[in-house]
């Protein structure tokens, strides 16, 4: 039988296409879901149910039919990648009109893994009639797993480096007709299906629509982002304002492009604060780089000598390079960008110190924000301060992460919704802050940040406008419990405290 060793392949590509299906669809679900960690379990729950539904339709075929021909498996290809497109043209049908839908997109996967899981019921049957042997099964499923495993370090490694999501859908979707036609006999439906795969490939060309769609309500209702940037690390969405460019990463705010005090629509007095406070300092560790609005400022430092920033997504300096206010950071040659994870870089360079460690953390109810939080990593942070550095990050809105600060460091403040933490007491002094402001200067004109004393003064008394507030005097009132530790084990505010779907 000719088609005896074909089933292989097939049983490969059943678990390779359905588990990419699942790592975009998973993709869309956390977009939406502003990436808090219940949208992992909720997608996947959802796909596994809709496999465990489409193999009961599967199995009732097998008993039915004792006799399975290999063109059933093609029929089968070819319904999933039709009802792919459908789904995927009905969210954007949907998303066009309406603000996107967790339940919705609950559905949509549903619906996809249940007709991908009616496949691999009929791949054993099939491949079980050839040669009923223990070998032969065994190898059918090796083959589906093995297919399983691939896809993510194909799809969610190699793919999304090159393609946007939409074109790796549509690219799923035309690897499922080329298996559908692969396993027909009859070569007239096989150069039908050719035909429909290779409008299917075609599709690819087509902009991307589907997330500029689903972010058109992100910043303000109906308001699309300029720019749209994406790869296998997530999304950069660029909207433009009156005043500046705001940036939100995979669908939450990150920032404002902007440098100016005087002109304060990101709060970037937060970071002239850490120049007026540490003017002696040499060296810093920037967490998260973001629109490189606060790294900017702080090469503004006469004292500066290296600056090292840590950044996962290297999309970033793409966005920065493109925008003259922060450009100059890239040209800096006291800064150092590395494309890595902060905690894993602190960890491998524990015998470096730094007189600053600033993160402007992501929201506390994201997944993964503990590791940023958590008293196991501040713990690490401690270790990596030179004498009397300090770090300050963002808990935006954690009173537990003051709490936890507290924990570890003999000195927490509370500056905005910023933590300030050191092992030596802080104490705002409004002539050293104006002495100190004035005498930031850019780095590559030698200008100064600020043309004269009168303005040196005014953002002086912008920064002092907000105190600074010992640990001690922190209102936790709102919280209306005991503020708990943040470890990497309990993951309070993603969890427990979190925003949830």
């Amino acid at each position: 039988m000719p088609y005896k060793h074909y089933i292989y392949i097939v049983s490969f590509f059943s678990g390779f296409l359905s588990l990419s299906q699942e790592i975009i669809w998973m993709r869309i679900t956390s977009f939406v879901g502003m990436s808090v960690p219940q949208t992992f379990a909720y997608t996947l729950a959802l796909f596994l149910l809709g496999i465990a539904l489409g193999a009961q339709v599967g199995k009732r075929i097998c008993k039915k039919r004792v006799e399975i021909d290999i063109s059933l498996l093609g029929v089968v290809f070819v319904i999933a990648a039709l009802t792919d497109i459908i789904l995927l043209t009905a969210l954007y049908l949907y998303s066009a009109f309406y603000s996107p839908s967790i339940i919705l997109l609950g559905l949509l996967t549903l619906v996809c893994a249940a007709v991908r899981g009616v496949a691999f019921p009929l791949v054993h049957h099939v491949g079980a009639a050839t040669k009923k042997t223990g070998t032969q099964i065994s190898n059918i499923y090796f083959a589906n797993v093995f297919g399983s495993t691939l896809a993510p370090l194909l799809i969610g490694f190699l793919a999304l480096d090159y393609l946007n999501t939409q074109q790796v859908y549509l690219l799923v979707c035309t690897l499922t007709l080329f298996i559908g036609l692969f396993c027909f006999k009859s070569f007239k439906v096989k150069a039908g299906l050719f035909a429909v795969s290779l409008v299917s490939l075609a599709l690819l060309i087509l902009p991307e629509h589907i997330f500029h769609e689903l972010s058109k309500d992100s910043y303000k209702a109906n308001q699309y982002p300029s720019q749209l940037i994406e790869n296998k690390y997530g999304f950069i969405q660029v909207y433009d304002s009156k005043s500046d460019k705001v940036v939100y990463g995979a669908n939450v705010y990150d920032g404002k492009l902007n440098t100016d005090i005087f002109q304060d629509t990101n709060g970037i007095d937060r970071a002239y604060l850490l120049t007026a406070i540490k003017p002696k300092a040499k060296t810093a560790l920037v967490i998260g780089l973001s629109t490189g609005s606060w790294a900017q400022v702080l090469t503004s430092m006469p004292s500066l000598e290296k600056m090292t920033i840590i950044e996962i997504n290297p999309a970033y300096v793409d966005f920065i390079r493109e925008n003259p206010e922060v450009s100059e950071l890239l040209e800096d040659d006291r800064v150092e960008i590395v494309f890595d994870d902060g905690r894993k870089y602190l960890k491998q360079h524990q015998d470096n110190t730094y007189d600053i460690i600033l993160m402007n953390t992501t929201w506390h109810w994201r997944a993964y924000v503990s590791s940023l939080l958590s008293a196991d990593f501040l713990t690490i942070i401690k270790k990596s301060l030179a004498e009397s550095g300090v770090v300050y990050y963002n808990t935006t809105g954690s009173l537990d992460a003051y709490y936890t600060a507290y924990s570890i460091f003999d000195y927490t403040y509370q500056y905005k919704n910023f933590v300030l933490a050191s092992t030596d007491e802080v104490v705002l002094d409004s002539i050293d802050i104006q002495r100190n402001l004035c005498a930031l200067e850019n780095y590559s004109t030698k200008k100064s940040v600020f043309k004269n004393e009168q303005e040196c003064q005014q953002a002086m008394e912008h920064i002092i406008a907000n105190p600074l507030i010992p640990y001690g005097e922190i209102d936790m009132s709102t919280l209306r419990r005991k503020p708990e530790l943040i470890t990497d084990n309990n993951m309070i505010t993603e969890y427990r405290y979190g925003q949830g779907l």
